[in-house]
C-alpha cells in the first residue's frame, strides 16, 4: 500500500512540477539545476518502487528508467533542449542507484520508500520555490498554496499507509506465532 501511495505522490508531484515550470519558464542557470534536483530524486524514487514489483536487477532498471523517462519528458516538455539533455543524465543515474538501493536493502524498505518520497516531495516544493522567487520576497512566500496542502495531504497519506502496512505485518506474525 505504502508504494501505491508513493509512485501516487510522484505522478501527482511529476504534474505540479511540470505544469508550474513550464508556466514561469525562465532561461536562467538555476533552471536546469532545480530540474535536474528534481529529476534526480524523482528517478531514484521510481527505481525503488519499480524494484520491489520487479525483483531483477536488469529488467527493474529498464522498466525504472522507462518510467522515469515518460515522467521526464512530461515534466520538461516545452521546457529548453539543454534542461531536457540535463534531466535526462540525472534520470539514468537516479533510476539505477533506486533499483540497487531497493534490492540491497534486506531490512529498511519501508524507511527507504518514506524517505525518498519526503525527499522528493522536499525537492519538488524547494525547486518550485526556488523557480518563482524572483516574484517574492522569500522562497516561503514563493511556494503556491495549492503545492503546501498537496504536500501536507501526500505526508498524511503516506503516514496512514505506512501504519496500515505495520498493522498488516504485525497481524500477519502473530498469525504465524499462532500455527507454530
Amino acid at each position: 500500500m505504502l508504494a501505491i501511495v508513493s509512485i501516487c505522490i510522484v505522478l501527482v508531484f511529476t504534474i505540479i512540477s511540470g505544469t508550474l515550470f513550464r508556466k514561469q519558464f525562465k532561461a536562467n542557470h538555476i533552471s536546469s539545476c532545480l530540474a535536474m534536483f528534481v529529476t534526480m530524486t524523482k528517478s531514484t524514487l521510481v527505481g525503488i518502487l519499480t524494484a520491489i514489483w520487479i525483483p531483477d536487477m536488469v529488467l527493474s532498471t529498464i522498466v525504472s528508467i522507462t518510467i522515469s523517462f515518460g515522467l521526464i519528458t512530461f515534466m520538461t516538455y516545452k521546457l529548453s533542449i539543454k534542461i531536457f539533455v540535463e534531466s535526462l543524465s540525472m534520470l539514468f543515474m537516479g533510476a539505477m542507484m533506486g533499483v540497487m538501493l531497493s534490492l540491497m536493502t534486506t531490512s529498511y524498505g519501508t524507511l527507504s520508500i518514506m524517505f525518498f518520497t519526503v525527499i522528493y516531495m522536499i525537492s519538488v516544493i524547494v525547486a518550485v520555490g526556488l523557480w518563482e522567487m524572483k516574484e517574492h520576497a522569500t522562497i516561503w512566500n514563493a511556494i503556491p498554496k495549492k503545492l503546501s496542502l498537496i504536500a501536507t495531504a501526500a505526508v498524511i497519506a503516506l503516514a496512514a499507509s505506512t501504519l496500515v502496512g505495520s498493522f498488516e505485518t504485525e497481524s500477519n506474525e502473530v498469525e504465524v506465532e499462532h500455527h507454530h
